[in-house]
């Protein structure tokens, strides 16, 4: 999992991805794909992609609802 530090930058960093993900999902539920698409822009690597949705899913920030293949933002009060 690429990290801020010395060696990487924080625009290269899994952290640069939460902000543009979550915006997305805000709007609306999407498939990883359509979310990709998105935000392709922001994305250096597709492994950096997959751990930053790893992390947000992992802090309770997007879900996949049972018999979806969405993502989902998971609003404050939802948890």
């Amino acid at each position: 999992m690429r990290m801020p530090s010395k060696v990487n930058t924080f625009s290269d960093s899994v952290i640069a991805l939460f902000a543009p993900i979550l915006e997305k999902l805000e709007k609306r539920d999407m498939t990883p794909h359509e979310l990709l698409v998105e935000i392709k822009t922001k994305v250096s690597e597709i492994s950096i992609f997959l751990d930053a949705l790893d992390c947000l899913y992992k802090l309770g920030k997007v879900e996949i609802p049972e018999g979806t293949e969405v993502l989902r933002y998971v609003k404050k009060g939802d948890m």
